[in-house]
């Protein structure tokens, strides 16, 4: 009994076996992949390889199942990828993505090696992201317009104007094979768009910077910064979250300078807070504030009596102003630029000019200084090597004056010609024989260095002019009598008359 239970056992055994042989033998590739494929094969799942064979226009993939892996070339990698990664060789092991599953009798699995790069690193980069609002990305290359960058081996773009503050401009190339920290854009990840922002970061910065620079920032502090850039009426200095500006009356003690000729693009500078408006986020600044009033020092090393160099930074009608330190002026009165008459400065003194002059006098309280030009250049000094008395010069009249004329013998030397030295006729009023302008000759009768006089003469040259007509004509009365005398003589001996003492004292008194 048991044995027949045993035997019929095996009987049924062996017939399932051989239906399942039989049965085996009637399935098709079709049948196969539904039976191994859908719970193991479908599309998205990430298979693993190796390339079994090469063609012109991809690769063979064993994935362990009964039919192979296709890989086309153009799925091997993708512009967005940021990969550099050869193309494989047969027997190298590859990842890929199952895209396409194609049943039938030309049943096929088609893969994709990039899309499912595309999908780790993109889910990478949203996990990221969820964690914080910012991102470190590599410059890649400079394109039209911006910038690419590596974004967790994504590419990303950067517009140009998202990779620096508003309003300045920078050359994306200075970015390539740099990190820099992005703030997220746009993102669209079925047009595989990313769009990132270095601006954005730059302006929270500097927002925070700025309110905390001004929270701290007070009137009259003293800091260092950089100057950008230089205008007709000042310059901007960079003090780091902000520029303020340093008006031109504020970069130096001297007048009339030009901000190009006391600071350069570039230049460090210390600088004083002037004024603060942190609504407007501006500050006026000043260059000068930061040394001394030169006319706190100016008193230690200038005295009455020093000669020092300036330039003339202006003419007016009282005088000239002379720079004679940075910041400090003085006064060259027109009294005191010539020894000659002048009607204006400008006729001596340019506009601009450098000269050397000599400090008259200091009044620090009222901070004047008075100066003096022609007692550096006094010709009196040299007067008695060009002129001696009873020399003969031709002299200018400068000026009427009732007890005589002044005169112009050369510039910065004047004479006086007095009242009774003009004419040999007597004179009441000097206006109606000389005129202002008038040049005439005259004779120096003396002169005086020390109390710089010179005292002239017209009469003496007329005096002197008579007395040699007068010994012309005496020298030609006695050619007349010598010449009537030997007439006379001659006279005598051809008439044989007598000729008496008498008739010769005669002749002589008509003469």
């Amino acid at each position: 009994m048991v044995e027949e239970e045993r035997r019929e056992g095996q009987e049924h055994i062996e017939s399932e076996m051989a239906g399942s042989s039989a049965q085996e033998s009637q399935e098709t590739m079709e049948d196969l992949i539904t039976q191994h494929g859908p719970e193991n094969i479908h599309r998205g799942k990430v298979v693993e390889g190796v390339i079994i064979d090469k063609s012109g226009d991809g690769w063979l993939v064993d994935i362990g199942f009964k039919c192979e892996g296709f890989l086309p070339k153009r799925e091997w990698t993708h512009s967005i990828l940021v990969d550099d990664n050869a193309e494989p060789n047969i027997g190298d092991e590859v990842r890929a993505e199952v895209t396409k599953v194609v049943q039938g009798e030309e049943s096929q699995v088609l893969l994709s090696r990039w899309r499912l790069l595309f999908d780790e690193r993109w889910e990478a980069l949203e996990s990221a992201l969820k964690q914080t609002e910012t991102i470190a990305v590599k410059g890649l290359r400079k394109v039209k317009g911006g910038l690419i960058v590596n974004a967790y081996g994504l590419e990303g773009f950067v517009p140009i104007s998202h990779l620096a503050e508003e309003g300045k401009l920078v050359n994306p190339s200075k970015f390539v094979n740099q990190e820099i920290e992005v703030k997220l854009l746009e993102k669209d990840r079925r047009k595989r768009r990313l769009i990132f922002s270095r601006r954005l970061l730059l302006e929270e910065e500097l927002a925070r910077k700025k309110k905390e620079f001004f929270e701290n920032l007070e009137e009259g502090d003293v800091l260092e910064g950089v100057v950008t850039s230089i205008t007709s009426f000042g310059a901007f200095v960079d003090l780091g979250p902000v520029e303020g500006l340093v008006h031109i009356s504020e970069l130096s003690w001297s007048k009339n300078v030009k901000p190009r000729d006391v600071v350069k693009k570039g230049s460090k500078v210390k600088v004083k807070v002037l004024h603060i408006d942190p609504e407007q986020e501006k500050i006026s600044l000043s260059i000068k504030q930061t040394e001394p009033d030169p006319w706190e020092v100016v008193g230690e090393s200038v005295k009455p009596g020093d000669k020092i160099h300036g330039r003339i930074t202006n003419t007016v009608d009282f005088g000239a102003f002379v720079e004679i330190k940075p910041g400090v002026e003085g006064l060259i009165h027109i009294s005191d630029i010539s020894w000659g008459h002048i009607d204006h400065p400008r006729e001596v003194l340019k506009k601009g000019q450098d000269i050397e002059v000599q400090v008259l006098d200091i009044d620090l309280d009222q901070k004047r200084i008075s100066l003096g030009y022609k007692q550096l250049h006094d010709p009196w000094s040299t007067i008695m090597e060009r002129y001696q008395q009873g020399q003969d010069v031709t002299v200018r009249v400068v000026k009427i004056v009732d007890f005589g004329a002044f005169v112009e013998i050369e510039s910065g030397i004047e004479g006086l010609i007095h009242i009774s030295q003009i004419s040999r006729r007597h004179i009441d009023d000097v206006s109606k024989v000389l005129k202002k302008g008038d040049e005439v000759k005259a004779r120096i009768l003396e002169i005086d260095p020390n109390e710089k006089r010179i005292r002239l003469s017209i009469k003496a040259l007329e005096e002197e002019e008579k007395e040699q007509v007068q010994r012309e004509e005496k020298a030609e009365g006695k050619s007349r009598v010598t010449e009537n005398k030997n007439n006379n003589v001659q006279q005598t001996e051809e008439d044989g008359a007598i000729v008496t003492i008498g008739d010769v004292l005669r002749d002589q008194f008509k003469v």
